[in-house]
C-alpha cells in the first residue's frame, strides 16, 4: 500500500462511508486516515496521535479515537486486542486474509497466511455444519531473541 494508486479503493469506500453516515471529510479527519494508512501495522491511537502530533498537527487524542472506531464501523479498519488488552488498528483491506503470531514479551508481531490452516478451519466449520463468515487467529508465545533472554 505505498501509493496514492493502492489506497484508491480505500478512499473511494470511505467517502461512500461518509455520504451514506451524511458526514463531511473534516481536514483533520484526513489527516489522521493519512497518517494511518502511511504508517501501516498494528498502530494504536496513541501511536497514531503521537506521530500525528510530532509531525506538526495538533488533534486531540478523542478525534483520533473517533476516526479509527469511524474506520472501523466503515470496515476500513480491524481493530485487535493482543495479550496486553491494548487496542491497535491494522488496514482491513479487501479480499485478503492473514493470521498473527505475538510475542508475550516484546509484542512483535508477526503476520502470516497459511492455506493449510484455512483449509482446516473450513473443514471443522463444515464438520459442525456452520457456515463460516469470518474468523481470526492469533497465536501467543515468544519470538526466538525473547526466547533466548528467557533461558
Amino acid at each position: 500500500m505505498g501509493t496514492k494508486e493502492d489506497q484508491s479503493w480505500f478512499w473511494t469506500k470511505l467517502d461512500r462511508f461518509l455520504a451514506e453516515k451524511n458526514l463531511k471529510q473534516t481536514k483533520q479527519r484526513k489527516t489522521i486516515v493519512e497518517g494511518f494508512l502511511r504508517l501501516k501495522g498494528h498502530l494504536s491511537a496513541e501511536d497514531l496521535h503521537a506521530q500525528i502530533n510530532k509531525e506538526g498537527h495538533q488533534i486531540g487524542l478523542a478525534t483520533i479515537y473517533r476516526t479509527l472506531n469511524l474506520l472501523k464501523e466503515a470496515q476500513l479498519a480491524d481493530q485487535k486486542q493482543f495479550a496486553d488488552g491494548k487496542s491497535v488498528f491494522e488496514v482491513l483491506s479487501p479480499d485478503t486474509h492473514h493470521d498473527h503470531l505475538i510475542c508475550l514479551s516484546c509484542r512483535k508481531i508477526v503476520e502470516f497466511e497459511n492455506e493449510e490452516i484455512e483449509a482446516l478451519q473450513r473443514k471443522v466449520a463444515s464438520q459442525y455444519k456452520f457456515s463460516l463468515v469470518d474468523h481470526t487467529l492469533d497465536l501467543f508465545g515468544y519470538c526466538e531473541p525473547c526466547q533466548a533472554k528467557r533461558s
